[in-house]
């Protein structure tokens, strides 16, 4: 199996932007609403067929690499951290949602680094690997779509969560 290196970079709204939206404390604009309590960013969620599920999730650290991705093309995803931050987010650009087996190309992986107090969401399509904990564990609130919890459950994955190996292992480096 091939052996592939990818750079962590910072996590940005711009830098982001092609895969998903970044929820910042300070992002830089003026507040939504000023008053306590301050709204300072928004961002986006969507869910097709299904109700919104929000789950506790845990990580434990482990080798920062990865050899498959995955994607939902019925729900966007938010991703937000309760402690044990920071934390790596790998993500990929989407493919045709008609052709399971298409995937990204090995040099549209990006790793970026999630601060423990930034959110984000992946849009549809956009293919994302696991967290990758650099503290010993990580907690966060996973916004989702219950149907795509109930699949990720299940050995199946040809509903709304679709796995794939990349025949490749991708190794991330700080």
């Amino acid at each position: 199996m091939e052996n592939k290196i990818i750079k962590v970079q910072p996590l940005t709204k711009k830098a982001f932007e092609p895969f998903g939206h970044v929820l910042m404390m300070n992002p830089g604009q003026p507040l939504i609403k000023p008053e306590p309590p301050q709204f300072t960013d928004r961002m986006p969620f969507f869910v097709d067929d299904g109700e919104a599920d929000f789950v506790y999730a845990l990580l434990e650290r482990r080798e920062f690499k990865l050899t498959n991705l995955e994607r939902h093309l019925k729900v966007t995803q938010g991703f937000f951290p309760l402690y044990g931050g920071p934390a790596i987010i790998t993500v990929a650009p989407p493919t045709d949602p008609n052709d399971l087996e298409t995937l990204p190309s090995p040099d549209s992986i990006k790793a970026f680094l999630l601060e423990s107090y930034t959110a984000f969401v992946i849009k549809r399509g956009v293919w994302h690997g696991m967290i990758f904990p650099l503290e010993e564990r990580f907690g966060y609130i996973l916004a989702t779509r219950d149907k795509t919890t109930d699949e990720s459950l299940a050995p199946l994955y040809d509903g709304d969560v679709q796995i794939r190996d990349l025949g490749a292992t991708y190794e991330l480096l700080l």
